[in-house]
């Protein structure tokens, strides 16, 4: 299996050096390929779909500049796909464990038993294979947050399904000056854009 760890950055180049303990984790796996990419004038859709453009993997493993991967991520990820019969039309999504202040909590998934078409409780770190990825139209160039909740939502309107993966363990860092955290502060906003994003995947649903 054919994986290729992917970490895009964009705007500021502090992100750049940001990423360099996602790259070090990224190193400890067992990966086909691992790019990294800055577009200093792009977007969060813009700089991650330009990777996936140049990925020579079969499958698209995303990694945010400011999280990590624990080691055996990609072994873990590899073992569910071949026990799913290597399904393209599956979504291979991780444990989050999360790190606040330096204090690394328990892994567990956001799954709150709310179908994907309404609400997003996977992260940028599930396993997509690439032609399912551009059969949807890789990501949306929406505010961070909700540009995976689109990817997902989309893989799953158009027949995925889920399989949570347990060993392989996102590491999720809470990043004050994250672009999703500066975002996610204003309560209304976070909120007319969830609605707006349901409304474009409905019309999208609707259209194929």
């Amino acid at each position: 299996m054919n994986v290729s760890v992917l970490i895009a950055t964009y705007g500021d180049p502090i992100w750049m050096t940001t990423a360099e303990s996602a790259i070090a984790s990224a190193k400890q796996q067992d990966a086909f390929e691992i790019v990294a990419h800055h577009e200093p004038d792009g977007t969060i859709a813009s700089s991650r779909n330009a990777l996936a453009e140049t990925a020579e993997g079969d499958w698209l493993l995303y990694l945010d500049a400011d999280d990590e991967l624990e080691a055996g991520y990609v072994e873990a990820m590899s073992v569910a796909v071949h026990q799913n019969l290597m399904d393209p039309r599956t979504l291979f999504t991780p444990a989050v464990r999360q790190v606040r202040k330096g204090r690394p909590g328990a892994p567990f998934f956001f799954d709150r038993g709310i179908s994907l078409r309404q609400d997003n409780w996977l992260v940028v770190g599930t396993l997509v294979h690439k032609n399912l990825f551009w059969e949807v139209g890789g990501f949306g160039d929406y505010p961070h947050g909700f540009e995976d909740f689109s990817l997902w939502s989309k893989c799953f309107r158009a027949g995925a399904r889920v399989v949570k993966v347990p060993d392989a363990v996102y590491v999720y860092h809470h990043n004050p000056q994250s672009k999703h955290k500066q975002g996610w502060r204003d309560r209304k906003w976070q909120v007319a854009t969830h609605h707006q994003v349901i409304a474009d995947l409905d019309e999208w649903e609707a259209q194929r």
